[in-house]
């Protein structure tokens, strides 16, 4: 189900605006990321910093849902809600009840990213104006003040959607999205070889945007080093450590297995 579907899904089922308990069980809680989530994903460096704060402190600031029948959606607080679970916590969260429409709500969901501490990169904001254009429910200014990017663009992906007729909801990417409708077209071959040659490429503009921004500063500090990588990395850290394994030449394998034997 693509974002137009659930938006009028939960236009379909909504009754008005309504209010419920100040505190829900985290299971009583849906999301719907595909309309309320603009970012490309969750931030595990951030759940990390989060789940820290609640073991110290307890309940973060209230999550924003909303009240769709009897369901209860998240608007804002993915992160939150996140790092609660990752926490294992077990009782009722703190919540606010936005009181306006679905429409609405995909709006403030957006407006609400591009104002946080972790704003979302070019390419989320882009993914969520095209999101907003495939629902076709708000104006251009609406969208370009919710998603961050310029009128001029939201007006290149209206002119993309009416191009690409009834197969626009089939591309969930604004770069996927543009080609189509540039007449080109996304391969992906499946292609072993291929697919190593893009990862390795991608990984090396990584390594030269770290170099131009920390210089040899990583590389002469390990421990400092490791210490960032945790902390951003948060929870997949064991899965980073273990494609690293893979990059070691079987000398340094050795030589961290005996390192460790000795303690």
């Amino acid at each position: 189900m693509n974002a137009g579907d659930h938006l009028q899904e939960l236009m379909s089922q909504f009754i008005g605006p309504a209010q419920g308990p100040r505190e829900l069980r985290l299971q009583d809680i849906e999301t719907v990321p595909e309309l309320f989530q603009p970012r490309g994903g969750i931030s595990e460096r951030h759940v990390s910093d989060l789940i820290k704060a609640i073991k110290a402190v307890g309940p973060l600031d209230p999550v924003t849902v909303m009240m769709v029948g009897n369901r209860t959606i998240l608007i804002d607080g993915h992160h939150r809600i996140e790092a609660y679970r990752a926490a294992k916590w077990a009782t009722p969260v703190p919540v606010r009840y936005f009181e306006g429409t679905p429409e609405e709500a995909v709006l403030l969901a957006g407006e609400a990213n591009s104002k946080a501490k972790l704003p979302m990169d070019n390419t989320d904001r882009q993914n969520f104006a095209w999101r907003l254009v495939l629902i076709d429910r708000h104006s251009i200014a609406k969208v370009a003040r919710a998603s961050g990017i310029s009128a001029a663009q939201v007006t290149i992906m209206r002119r993309a959607k009416r191009t690409l007729g009834e197969q626009a909801g089939d591309h969930v990417s604004w770069f996927r999205a543009r080609l189509a409708a540039n007449g080109k077209e996304y391969v992906n071959s499946g292609d072993d070889d291929e697919r190593d040659q893009w990862m390795q490429q991608v990984a090396d503009r990584y390594a030269d945007e770290l170099t131009k921004k920390f210089s040899t500063k990583l590389a002469l500090n390990p421990e400092i080093a490791a210490m960032a990588l945790a902390s951003y990395f948060g929870r997949k850290l064991p899965e980073v450590y273990g494609f690293l394994r893979e990059h070691l030449g079987e000398d340094d394998r050795r030589a961290i297995e005996v390192e460790n034997d000795e303690f």
